[in-house]
């Protein structure tokens, strides 16, 4: 198996700027992949992009991969290193999925053993510790990070549950958007409960007696109205990213 032959073969493929062993193609408008090597020549970085390629941010992206290679081939599904940077993007860090999560290649099993799938991230839409369903949710699902889109806003690491209308809890926290959890803090609701998780599984509790009260990590209570409530989630939900959100998006 040799990655080179592979990429070689690829429709339309060409040189990605000036960075060596590395790929460009577009299998129909709009749909972009760029590929890199790693240094030993057997394994490559591969990333993929929906209407939002740009050649820089491969570049960069790849690059940085190669550079940070030990840190993205563990035996994580989603393995996360951070400091990434590019001009006119706010990401502060790059994930990698590993061969059972992205399955680029199902019909050629040595070709996607030797492939990570990378993507530019938001430090606060990865753990990095995610079991195998977990990184599915994260890298697949609609509410996850939606990797694809280069220019999108983060879309953080969220597992909550809540009180529903009937009186029962949830037994345990689930994936969901920042929509959906914002909708139940913002309930008028006497018995209101809500517990969520963030990137860091630090776990958050908002309950309302005489007020909403937001009970954080270290297990210190605080009093808080709607307004202040959602700006502390905020802050909780996406760290250093904050200042990105779109919240609630």
């Amino acid at each position: 198996m040799d990655p080179r032959a592979t990429y070689a073969a690829m429709p339309g493929v060409a040189a990605l700027g000036d960075l060596p062993e590395a790929w460009h193609w577009a299998t129909a408008p709009g749909f972009d992949s760029a590929a890199a090597l790693y240094a030993d020549g057997e394994r490559a970085f591969q990333a993929y992009a929906l209407d939002s390629y740009d050649e820089g941010l491969a570049v960069a992206l790849l690059s940085f991969a190669r550079a940070h290679s030990a840190e993205l081939t563990t035996d994580a599904p989603l393995a996360v290193a951070e400091g990434f940077s590019h001009p006119g993007y706010a990401f502060d860090a790059v994930a990698a999925a590993a061969p059972p999560l992205h399955r680029l290649y199902p019909d050629d099993a040595a070709m996607n053993d030797a492939v990570r799938a990378v993507i530019p991230v938001y430090r606060c839409e990865v753990a990095g510790d995610e079991s195998l369903q977990d990184a599915e949710h994260r890298y697949s699902r609609g509410t996850g990070i939606r990797g694809t889109r280069w220019g999108r806003p983060p879309s953080p690491y969220l597992k909550f549950r809540f009180r529903g209308d009937t009186g029962a809890v949830q037994p345990k926290r689930g994936f969901a958007g920042t929509k959906l959890l914002v909708t139940r803090l913002s309930k008028d609701q006497d018995d209101l409960f809500v517990e969520f998780e963030n990137y860091r599984h630090e776990v958050y509790t908002v309950t309302r007696g005489d007020t909403l009260t937001l009970t954080g990590p270290d297990g210190a209570a605080t009093p808080a109205g709607l307004e202040e409530l959602l700006d502390a989630v905020k802050a909780a939900l996406y760290g250093p990213n904050a200042g990105d959100a779109d919240f609630p998006g």
